[in-house]
């Protein structure tokens, strides 16, 4: 429980200074839309290429596609269980209430939680598993699943629409790690592309933090309740039974719980923000869902290791 608690309370320390610079106007409009761009550019792309290409080791790591096709489901469950919320909620924010339980902080969090809960000898293997989900989970969040989420009725799909930074950044690693090229790419060049892909997430989180300053007056509070209720507790049930009903390896399977009971992606608002969406919404639901985590998250991992019977 200490754990998470301080995980996710160095969160909402980034989170509120980002609030805090931009309500004192230490942090100007011009300067939060450069921010969004050089997370979205620069900073997410070499993090993704960096991560890749050091990590991911096709004879040795997990099939690629199982983890593929496993981000792709839970974020179909996500999917289908905002779906059944939609006509209880607002209407003009009715695409974003399906962004919030779809796409979960699927890579600080569970990074962080995975250092300081497991045994050094399956806490690298859980770290490719996060590694290797990421992938398709970037495909969805920064492409296709966010088009078809915002999609508009007069919108038509175009493959190269969906080829942003992010992808482009997938698509290039994986060619240099399929290829064999990663293995003549000098320290040199990797340390400073690390470095800058290191401050993504921190960035995000200010981000995050400035565009919950914006919001004046209320938000619908409501709404935000029922996004983090779908997010929190049907997604990870829904996964629960599944995992009991089908045998899974205990650390395969705790990861996957794990994911499934994340909150919403920190860095949602800035998809959301590029999507045409209400960002004030989305952070309100990101910040929201993170708090309430603190109590969610403890739960489903006390089930799942009483379940596999294991001690965490």
């Amino acid at each position: 429980m200490k754990i998470i608690f301080f995980a996710i309370a160095k969160l909402l320390i980034i989170i509120f200074l980002g609030f805090y610079l931009y309500r004192r106007k230490l942090l100007s409009e011009d300067a939060l839309k450069f921010l969004t761009f050089f997370v979205v550019n620069l900073s997410v792309p070499f993090l993704i290429f960096t991560k890749i290409i050091s990590t991911f080791h096709p004879n040795k790591s997990p099939h690629l596609i199982f983890f593929l096709l496993l981000s792709f489901f839970i974020f179909g469950v996500g999917l289908v269980s905002g779906a059944l919320f939609l006509p209880t909620i607002t209407k003009t924010f009715r695409r974003e209430f399906l962004a919030l339980v779809s796409f979960q902080n699927c890579g600080y969090l569970p990074m962080n939680l995975a250092i300081f809960l497991l045994p050094s000898y399956s806490r690298d293997t859980f770290l490719v598993y996060i590694f290797l989900y990421i992938l398709g989970f970037n495909i969805l969040m920064w492409s296709i699943g966010s088009f078809f989420i915002f999609k508009k009725r007069r919108d038509k799909f175009q493959f190269t629409s969906l080829l942003t930074m992010p992808i482009v950044s997938i698509i290039v690693s994986l060619i240099f790690v399929y290829s064999g090229l990663n293995k003549f790419i000098p320290s040199l060049l990797i340390s400073p592309l690390k470095m800058i892909g290191d401050t993504s997430f921190p960035l995000s989180m200010i981000i995050l933090g400035a565009w919950l300053g914006k919001v004046r007056g209320s938000l619908s509070y409501i709404d935000l309740a029922k996004a983090s209720f779908a997010k929190l507790i049907i997604v990870p049930a829904v996964l629960f039974f599944l995992l009991i009903r089908v045998k899974v390896p205990p650390l395969l399977g705790l990861f996957v719980i794990l994911e499934a009971s994340m909150p919403s992606a920190a860095s949602l608002p800035i998809i959301v923000e590029l999507r045409g969406g209400d960002s004030k919404f989305v952070s309100g639901g990101v910040f929201i869902s993170h708090l309430l985590s603190i109590v969610t998250i403890p739960l489903w991992f006390y089930l799942f290791s009483r379940f596999i019977g294991i001690k965490l």
